[in-house]
């Protein structure tokens, strides 16, 4: 049995590797060749051979991977996060075909990075559906999924990380299945179909008048680390907000601040910013240009209470 797996990805793919490489499954991996200051030092450390590792380019990465496929001969292949359409010359190479690992609900989910879409959206669980790749984004018939369900302030990092021990769980029952040819494929569902883009820098800001606390804090989270945090301005500098927390506070006279508004700052709690519908948030961990700090270290720096985040577009 040899199984090639090409990813982008080191948290969702390498507990999957790892368990290839522990059963003898394992004939190669490849890698964007812009990942592998990431990637390849720790394939290498694996025990995974520098032949066996092909470095793709967006300019050449069709020919080399069928070339380096014809030469390996694998039985499947399997993708963690690939970013360019699979002509249907290479994706007949295998015998199984490319299975693809897609860690979104499938029609729902479509298109690039559903991890941060499902946690932004507040999704109660996450699924991972195993797909037969064609030559369509995310098409192809179901062989397997599985939810995981989300956790209150779990950040993209921890989820990730979390989803890819989930997938090397599935590892031993794709192997199975292919041998025994007992693969049952169900087509995917029909519907209203969306596909999501990469979030751009307006999907990433804070709305403050028209988010609520509860979405405020899915952004943040779908954000932290992968996309540097959730974007605010204070004082016309922006910052990147890593982490929050809902915060209880009974305000004098019952005032009803602004969204955007900290209401109360000190070195110990650090900051609490008024949030819609009379709810609020403490800042945790910001990111500025100067670094990475709590909210409590923030007010030591001088931040005070009736200062007020803002969107500046």
């Amino acid at each position: 049995m040899k199984v090639v797996v090409i990813c982008n990805s080191d948290s969702l793919a390498f507990p999957a590797i790892n368990s290839l490489i522990k059963h003898g499954w394992l004939a190669g991996v490849g890698i964007l060749a812009r990942s592998s200051k990431k990637l390849l030092g720790p394939l290498l450390n694996a025990g995974i051979q520098q032949e066996n590792i092909i470095l793709l380019t967006k300019e050449k990465w069709e020919c080399d991977m069928q070339t380096w496929l014809q030469g390996t001969n694998p039985d499947m292949v399997w993708v963690f996060g690939f970013p360019w359409l699979i002509p249907p010359s290479i994706l007949a190479l295998p015998a199984g075909g490319f299975l693809n690992f897609h860690f979104g609900n499938l029609p729902r989910y479509k298109g690039a990075d559903p991890i941060f879409w499902q946690l932004k959206n507040g999704e109660e669980t996450a699924t991972l559906v195993v797909h037969r790749m064609t030559s369509m984004i995310d098409d192809g018939p179901i062989l397997m999924s599985q939810e995981l369900n989300t956790i209150r302030g779990e950040n993209y990092g921890l989820f990730c990380q979390r989803l890819g021990l989930m997938a090397s769980g599935l590892v031993q029952s794709l192997v199975d299945n292919y041998l025994n040819k007992s693969f049952m494929e169900v087509e995917q569902p029909g519907g209203q179909v969306a596909y999501f883009k990469k979030p751009g820098p307006k999907t990433l800001e804070i709305n403050w008048e028209e988010q609520s606390a509860d979405e405020i804090e899915c952004l943040v989270n779908a954000s932290n680390p992968k996309y540097d945090g959730a974007s605010t301005y204070l004082r016309n500098a922006e910052i990147r907000i890593l982490e929050t927390s809902p915060a209880e506070i009974t305000l004098e006279n019952n005032l009803r601040p602004d969204p955007g508004t900290i209401v109360y700052a000190d070195s110990l709690y650090g900051l609490i910013v008024a949030c819609r519908e009379s709810r609020f948030l403490k800042i945790n961990v910001v990111h500025t240009q100067e670094g990475y700090f709590s909210g409590g270290k923030l007010f030591s720096m001088g931040v005070q209470a009736g200062e007020k985040f803002i969107n500046l577009n």
